[in-house]
């Protein structure tokens, strides 16, 4: 019985023995490596940097209403040497009307900042008080829209000046885009002189009226190679021949012809009951063609080519 004891005993005891060695061994062993995937850092994604807004380039500070007044005013009869032609600028096709903001704006002979202006545009249309607008044929980029190129109806000298006897039949000038409301148009009116033509043509090119044309004659021409706008539309009845029928106003001049009934030689387009006549210059067309130009707003493009 003893022996059988302590062969228990012994027994207990190296079983107790290999359990603290399976415990000594359980609780001693280091903790497991962690991951890969648990070692590894996130990376951030960098930021993208800002790039810098471009510089708007300076235009002319809002001359005051005394600088405004003392200026020349730019109208069918005025003559301003400043005022460009198509010898100082390209004009391109913008499509665009713009219309004065206030009772006065200045004109410039140049979009820099350092420019000053050189005449004004009026918010009304001289002699006849019908509210204005301009054809736009440029832009220069700047703060607050940059500069516009914009027509007058101004010339800037009349022919036979400095014994040359011709003159631009139109002019331009700069002015602030502030100055402006600009809205976009899909008319230009074009007078084909070589062809004797005039038509409404659409940005797409499409022609929606068209007719033949009485023209100026070499002595006293129609402009040609000059681009203007709609200055009015208007009835006079004063103006017999025109029978009561629109009169287009465009403003561009003769350029032989210093003046012409009472005005500067205006250019306009307007009814002309003898359908064979030639004219001083001015597009003679058909009563209903009037009508149909006089539905264009005013500071519609017109391209004489």
């Amino acid at each position: 019985m003893r022996r059988n004891t302590w062969i228990a005993t012994t027994a207990g005891v190296v079983v107790l023995a290999v359990a603290a060695v399976v415990v000594g061994v359980t609780v001693g062993s280091p903790a497991p490596e962690p991951t890969r995937a648990a070692r590894a850092t996130t990376t951030p994604t960098p930021s993208a940097t800002p790039k810098p807004k471009p510089t708007l380039a300076a235009v002319p500070a809002a001359p005051s209403d005394a600088t405004l007044a003392a200026l020349p005013l730019a109208f069918h009869d005025a003559v301003v040497p400043q005022l460009l032609d198509g010898g100082d600028v390209e004009p391109e096709d913008t499509w665009q009307i713009a219309t004065p903001r206030t009772q006065l704006v200045a004109l410039y002979a140049s979009p820099s900042s350092r420019a000053r202006p050189v005449a004004t545009l009026s918010h009304l249309v001289s002699t006849i008080n019908r509210p204005a607008a301009t054809a736009v044929w440029g832009r220069s980029p700047g703060k607050d829209g940059g500069m516009l190129l914009v027509s007058t109806p101004s010339r800037n000298r009349t022919p036979g000046d400095g014994g040359d006897p011709d003159a631009p039949s139109a002019t331009f000038a700069w002015a602030r885009a502030a100055d402006f409301t600009v809205v976009r148009t899909d008319r230009m009116i074009t007078v084909d002189v070589a062809a004797s033509t005039v038509s409404v043509v659409t940005r797409s090119g499409k022609i929606t009226a068209t007719e033949a044309a009485r023209l100026g004659t070499p002595e006293d021409p129609t402009p040609a190679d000059t681009a203007t706008y709609v200055e009015a539309a208007y009835v006079d009845t004063r103006v017999a021949y025109t029978q009561g029928n629109p009169i287009i106003l465009t403003g561009a001049h003769s350029s032989r012809i210093p003046s012409y009934g009472g005005n500067a030689a205006l250019t306009a387009l307007h009814y002309y009951p003898d359908p064979t006549s030639s004219s001083h210059g001015c597009v003679r067309i058909s009563a209903e063609m009037t009508r149909t130009l006089a539905a264009l707003p005013v500071g519609t493009p017109i391209r004489f080519d």
